[in-house]
């Protein structure tokens, strides 16, 4: 029998920036935030302490000073004299002086450290596993198969994983929850449904452990079914008009009907049942080994504030250049663009001058225009920035609304093709146009050959000297972002 592990280090982010200052992850107060874009900046990571009063992990900046502010209110209501003495962002001192009022750090992004960070606790994973066992889920996520270990080191399961988080623990400072199953999907759910809720063991690690058997038995009646990885929103709506809330259920409707799944699901519910009984056959090989039948590249930003349809315009044109350097420097042309252009809440005051438009619902059930989307085919696969960059502007031109206000730019390009090797290079069809002053065919093959030793050259320059180092006159426009993102990484102050 195989035995998996997953591995999630806790607050990941939070627990890095504790650490860098001789503080402990799991009783200080500590928010990842960018202040300087706003409270309406969405944290990064919120510590578990400071979690623990309700917030959720994503929570923006305002709903953490609202919250501290509520509690400081109830704490001043029951502090000696209704008076606070001090403030701590400690757990443990906050709760022996009640005079204290609750304070927390607010740690700015810095994703550099955290990938260097991430990269010291893998090297760490493999002082114990060899790295064909392990496959890096995320940046603070990994799974590893443990079956041929346990022998080896003559340790039960979750000895071996108390050994190995702990010595994580003592190099970093990071700790971790652990789930170990018989199957990658068991690891995955006794980690994320069990262990993140389990008292620690005596080593002071969150461990569960499931089998086919104790998943049935422990999760079979779990809710709500959200929890399940894999199992979002769309999933359990779905589920539910079918009366269905919960893995039990899904298990007992394989049995009794199981058309009624594949005609909600496709094929997707050949694994929602495998899922609902426990089982996955997929392994870390099988994970590493999986080649996608098709590829695409995307870039999405949401802006800071309402932008103009000339200002998003320029959004547009900065990340249609970016998009293209990304190909540029994995070798794959394109023929497929897409564009999808969210509008902000506040354009509803303008649909009356549109009745054609369709309105939608965001999340918090405000009324807002439905998003712009469109594609867009090239006549023959390319990485020449001109003619991507043309589509790109084209088809923002002819599907987006001026009137509305944009907040969220997201461009794809889809369909990639490995770049062919210069010595198996051969002339490509191109179908010639009227915008074009070609005097023969093959001069638009030597024009995107140029354009492509262009872009190759100052790819290399940025490569070497930042992403700075050369700029093009949009990046100095009105409302242009390109500066800023290029020394962030996810979106992120690096």
């Amino acid at each position: 029998m195989s035995t998996f592990a997953a591995i999630d280090l806790k607050s990941f982010y939070a627990s890095v920036e504790c650490a860098a200052r001789g503080l402990d992850p799991l009783n200080t107060h500590l928010v990842v935030a960018d202040a300087s874009r706003t409270e309406k900046t969405i944290c990064l990571a919120i510590s578990p302490s400071l979690k623990s009063y309700g917030l959720p992990g994503r929570a923006r900046l305002f709903e953490v000073i609202e919250k501290v502010r509520s509690i400081n209110y109830e704490r001043r209501r029951h502090a000696p004299n209704h008076t606070f003495t001090g403030k701590s962002s400690d757990a443990h001192t906050l709760a022996n002086h009640p005079e204290y009022a609750l304070d927390y750090i607010i740690a700015k992004p810095r994703m550099s450290y955290y990938i260097n960070y991430s990269k010291e606790i893998y090297r760490t994973y493999l002082q114990f596993v060899a790295p064909e066992d392990i496959y890096a889920y995320s940046i603070d996520e990994i799974f590893c198969d443990l079956t041929s270990y346990l022998k080896m080191y003559k340790l039960s399961a979750n000895a071996l994983a108390t050994k190995l988080i702990t010595t994580v623990h003592q190099n970093t400072g990071i700790t971790a929850t652990t789930g170990i199953g018989t199957n990658m999907y068991l690891a995955k759910v006794a980690m994320d449904i069990l262990a993140k809720h389990s008292a620690p063991n005596s080593a002071g690690v969150r461990i569960a452990e499931l089998d086919e058997h104790t998943y049935r038995t422990q999760l079979w009646a779990h809710q709500p079914i959200t929890d399940f990885w894999r199992i979002g929103p769309g999933y359990a709506r779905k589920l539910r008009s079918h009366f269905m809330y919960t893995m039990g259920d899904v298990a007992r409707c394989s049995i009794d009907n199981s058309e009624l799944l594949y005609k909600l699901f496709g094929i997707n519910a050949e694994l929602l049942i495998d899922h609902a009984w426990g089982r996955e056959l997929t392994t870390i090989p099988d994970v590493k080994k999986y080649q996608p039948s098709s590829k695409s590249l995307s870039s999405g930003q949401v802006l800071s504030r309402p932008y103009s349809f000339d200002e998003a315009r320029v959004i547009v044109d900065e990340m249609s250049e970016n998009i293209t350097h990304q190909m540029l420097y994995k070798h794959y042309l394109t023929d497929h663009l897409i564009l999808h252009i969210s509008y902000d809440v506040t354009s509803m005051s303008k649909t009356r001058l549109h009745p054609d438009i369709k309105i939608t619902r965001d999340r918090h059930g405000r009324s807002k225009p439905k998003s712009a989307h469109g594609t867009w085919r090239l006549d023959h696969p390319t990485d020449d920035l001109a003619q991507i960059r043309r589509g790109f502007l084209e088809l923002y031109d002819q599907y987006v609304c001026p009137d509305f206000s944009v907040r969220k730019v997201t461009l794809c390009v889809a369909n990639l093709l490995p770049e062919p090797a210069p010595a198996n290079k051969t002339p490509t069809l191109i179908q010639t146009d009227l915008f074009n002053n070609y005097q023969e065919p093959d001069q638009q093959l030597q024009h995107e050959q140029s354009n492509h030793n262009l872009q190759s050259a100052i790819l290399a320059i940025r490569e070497k000297y930042g992403k700075n180092a050369i700029l093009r006159g949009t990046n100095f426009e009105s409302g242009a972002t390109g500066i800023s993102r290029n020394s962030q990484i996810g979106g992120h102050r690096a």
